[in-house]
């Protein structure tokens, strides 16, 4: 009975066009990112595309999904945290230069490119405003996390979407200098 009524939910695919759209939207802002965090300029790096349709794809059905099933769009927020979560899962982004070989940055350069996604979205919707109180650490404990823990595709979204001005400026732990006691 239920196989009846669900026959005709089938996803659509978004048109080609947009696809690369949105790879040419994350190349350009993977390389701001590399500008960002002080790469060389000339470093050599490795994209993944077929990873990057890849997650493109996923948030488009996970929007498709809200929409049929909750009967809502989703907003930039839960967009990111989307985007986020795969490029977690997929690591489409790699530094293959030999000049950070043995580099914390170039290892986690996935989880940093994600922080960086996130700040961004989250600071262009008002969510979070730039102050001087800042820390560092928040964004070294997120990596970390975004390292080696698991996160559920909910409770990913729910962890973007209370991120905040007070969060950012609270001190934690260093989680990288101290694998062992954690």
């Amino acid at each position: 009975m239920s196989v009846e009524r669900n026959k005709n939910l089938t996803y659509k695919q978004m048109p080609q066009k947009e696809i690369e759209d949105k790879i040419k939207f994350f190349d350009k802002r993977f390389k701001d990112f590399l500008t960002f965090k002080g790469f060389y300029e000339d470093v050599k790096y490795n994209i993944s595309y077929i990873s990057i349709m890849d997650v493109i794809i996923r948030v488009d059905k996970r929007k498709a999904y809200y929409m049929c099933f909750h009967n809502m769009e989703i907003n930039e927020c839960k967009e990111v945290a989307l985007y986020a979560y795969w490029i977690l899962k997929l690591r489409p982004f790699s530094i293959t230069d030999a000049r950070y070989k043995r580099s914390l940055d170039a290892c986690c350069i996935n989880e940093s490119f994600v922080i960086h996604l996130i700040g961004f979205i989250l600071e262009f919707t008002h969510r979070i405003k730039r102050t001087n109180n800042i820390k560092e650490s928040y964004c070294r404990f997120l990596e970390y996390s975004f390292r080696f823990r698991n996160f559920s595709i909910d409770s990913f979204i729910v962890l973007v979407e209370s991120i905040s001005t007070e969060t950012l400026e609270k001190e934690y732990p260093d989680l990288y200098d101290h694998p062992k006691k954690r």
